[in-house]
């Protein structure tokens, strides 16, 4: 499959998780805080190669990816290097490429796992717990109903179907950044540049 297939591959099971998120939000009335970033600065964020390939076959595209990549190499912070933290307040901020978040950051405060026994549990963060503990608990009654936000686990695997090795990989985000770069410069070396023309945003 080309790097292009898969791109536009992980682009619709991201349409779909979105789409599903939003019905989500829109039921429970439950929202990230404005401007929050504290999520960001977790140092031991995970994601998958694939989950960047978009991003990595946008900057590709507009001719940005190897400024980014030397930039990214340079960056040896433990946190992830999309994240641009506002002046005077370092766990607020946005996502210098939000349209090309990984799965993992579309996920996290809006999905489900199953524990231990197989029973589906509530995800967000300790900030909306505090914030909106309301609606948490009404999320944790309706999940009991049988009334579910998206399985993590059936999203990523959906994406390992789309490619098994690059899918399956768990890295620090900003390697997982990183190998999806190469991987697009790589399979792009000896290879005819796309069109950028009808270039869907994630």
């Amino acid at each position: 499959m080309s790097v292009v297939r898969k791109v536009r591959a992980v682009e619709k099971v991201f349409a779909v998780l979105d789409s599903e998120i939003k019905i989500f939000q829109n039921r429970s009335q439950i929202q990230c805080l404005a401007g929050c970033g504290k999520c960001c600065l977790n140092p031991d964020i995970e994601a998958s190669p694939l989950e960047f390939l978009p991003l990595a076959l946008d900057l590709f595209l507009t001719k940005r990816i190897e400024g980014f990549y030397i930039e990214l190499t340079q960056n040896t912070g433990p946190y992830c290097s999309l994240f641009r933290p506002k002046a005077l307040s370092l766990d607020k901020g946005t996502c210098d490429q939000y349209n090309y978040r990984g799965l993992i950051c579309r996920l996290f405060g809006y999905a489900a796992m199953r524990d231990k026994l197989g029973n589906p549990k509530f995800v967000t963060c300790r900030t909306i717990k505090l914030s909106q503990a309301e609606k948490v608990a009404a999320v944790d009654a309706a999940i009991t109903k049988g009334e579910n936000p998206p399985f993590m686990s059936d999203y990523y695997f959906r994406l390992r179907s789309i490619d098994p090795e690059l899918g399956t990989q768990r890295l620090p985000i900003n390697d997982a950044i990183k190998k999806a770069l190469e991987y697009v410069l790589a399979h792009y070396a000896y290879r005819r540049r796309p069109p950028l023309k009808g270039r869907k945003v994630a």
